[in-house]
């Protein structure tokens, strides 16, 4: 079956749904180890795939130690949910959340990355019940508004998906992912215009965002702006190289 530019379009968006995921989850990795004075935290700008997975690896270890001590510490919980979830082990990251949100039933990190773990399990729907339990804890949590925005998106409710990055341009008008996910949303309605200008005022926050740029480019292909549509597709492949094999 050939594939229409809608399709591709489509295809493209999908995939860079998922490595926004990715980054909100370094995100909130890196706040609740800050507030676990952990020492050694992955980050998303590293390059060695080998080192990242050994850090993690050693970091469940740390937290293991920190459950023998106090069965009871959910933030431990959550930290190897989420070491888990990088790992790519989402069924397992799900019950370390579970046991977390078993311990500290308000405790919306874990609900938060319990959705994000949902999420890569393609459970959308589950995902935004996660989600907005986070949200009912803490009303002005920015990345669970947006992670419930992608969620939203991946179901087809554009509409809401965008309600849902409205609120959190409200709480942060400076969130370069609200702007592209907004982006996301609004040419999944086939307002490609409009979604242009998401991605600009994301690139105007940060520079360096190759989500924006790529889905800026797939928004400018579907307007048939074509030389526009290959700078923006370079740009975002200049940023980070491996979305070359998805141009």
């Amino acid at each position: 079956m050939n594939e229409t530019k809608c399709d591709k379009i489509s295809r493209k968006h999908t995939i860079l749904k998922v490595i926004g995921i990715t980054a909100l989850t370094f995100l909130i990795l890196v706040s609740i180890a800050d507030a676990a004075q952990l020492a050694d935290v992955p980050n998303s700008g590293s390059n060695n795939v080998s080192d990242l997975n050994k850090t993690i690896e050693n970091d469940i270890k740390t937290q293991d130690k920190a459950i023998e001590i106090n069965p009871q510490n959910s933030t431990a919980w959550t930290i190897k949910g989420i070491d888990f979830g990088l790992s790519g082990k989402s069924n397992e990251a799900i019950k370390a959340f579970d046991k977390a949100i078993e311990i500290n039933p308000q405790y919306s990190d874990a609900w938060k990355n319990k959705g994000i773990a949902l999420d890569y399990l393609n459970k959308s729907d589950e995902a935004i019940k996660a989600y907005d339990k986070a949200i009912e804890i803490n009303p002005q949590d920015p990345i669970a508004w947006g992670d419930k925005g992608y969620a939203l998106g991946n179901l087809g409710k554009s509409d809401e998906a965008i309600k849902a990055f409205d609120k959190v341009i409200e709480i942060n008008k400076q969130d370069s992912m609200a702007w592209t996910g907004k982006g996301i949303a609004l040419n999944d309605l086939n307002k490609s215009d409009e979604a242009i200008k998401a991605y600009d005022k994301a690139i105007e926050i940060s520079p360096q965002n190759p989500m924006a740029w790529y889905n800026k480019g797939a928004a400018l292909d579907n307007l048939n702006k074509t030389d526009e549509s290959k700078k923006a597709y370079d740009k975002a492949i200049e940023i980070n190289p491996q979305l070359k094999n998805l141009a």
